[in-house]
């Protein structure tokens, strides 16, 4: 089977339905994650975890206690957004899959790594810099410490930090003060490969890094 090419994005999912297949560890981690991202989350499942029933608090949260052999695994999942499989079934998986595939419905099988269409990676956040990291199955221990070990380099390094900041700061000066796409676009790059600017924003000298654009924005 052909290694499957999937992209990488951020999406918004506040107000999306989350229909989560399971009750049992990794179906609670995947609840609680889209809850906190604002998802309506509908989980089904024989026997669910005492964290996953804390939840039932929650108003964004339904769960309902059924034999998901038994149902019409078409109709559970209409009007969803993402099906997340979390049950150690292998024939209930594929009639799962499939149904999905009618439905097209994204699709998040925890229980297999390689026939899943969506993964839910590692992540973390440094300054406004999201971080997310999969081994796509491999080994979450090691995208976890990979994501920890990403984290911690970037909070020890202050050169990095201020160049953050900087770059935050001098974007929207650049996109207030020029009207063409193409051109900011030029600067932008400019700017990335300058050595002089980016020994200004390393050093966190945002006024000199803002005189210093100002001049490359005249100069075209």
């Amino acid at each position: 089977m052909a290694t499957p090419v999937r992209i990488p994005l951020f999406i918004e999912f506040s107000g999306k339905r989350v229909l989560v297949l399971g009750g049992g560890y990794t179906a609670t981690k995947r609840a609680e994650k889209f809850l906190a991202a604002g998802s309506f989350v509908t989980v089904i499942a024989m026997e669910v975890s005492n964290d996953l029933m804390k939840l039932r608090g929650n108003s964004n949260m339904d769960i309902l206690i059924s034999d998901l052999r038994l149902l019409d695994v078409d109709f559970i999942m209409h009007g969803f957004d993402l099906v997340v499989y979390a049950v150690p079934d292998e024939e209930l998986r594929i009639r799962i899959k499939r149904a999905v595939s009618r439905n097209r419905v994204l699709f998040n099988d925890a229980t297999d790594s390689v026939e899943t269409e969506v993964v839910v990676p590692f992540d973390g956040d440094y300054m406004g810099v999201r971080i997310a990291v999969t081994t796509e199955g491999k080994s979450g221990v090691a995208a976890r410490a990979v994501r920890d070990y990403l984290i911690d380099t970037l909070s020890s390094s202050p050169d990095m930090g201020n160049f953050i900041s900087v770059w935050y700061i001098v974007k929207e000066k650049i996109k207030n003060s020029v009207d063409s796409p193409g051109k900011r676009m030029r600067i932008y790059m400019r700017l990335r490969d300058d050595e002089s600017f980016k020994s200004l924003a390393r050093s966190g000298r945002v006024e000199d890094a803002l005189h210093y654009v100002e001049e490359v924005i005249r100069n075209g």
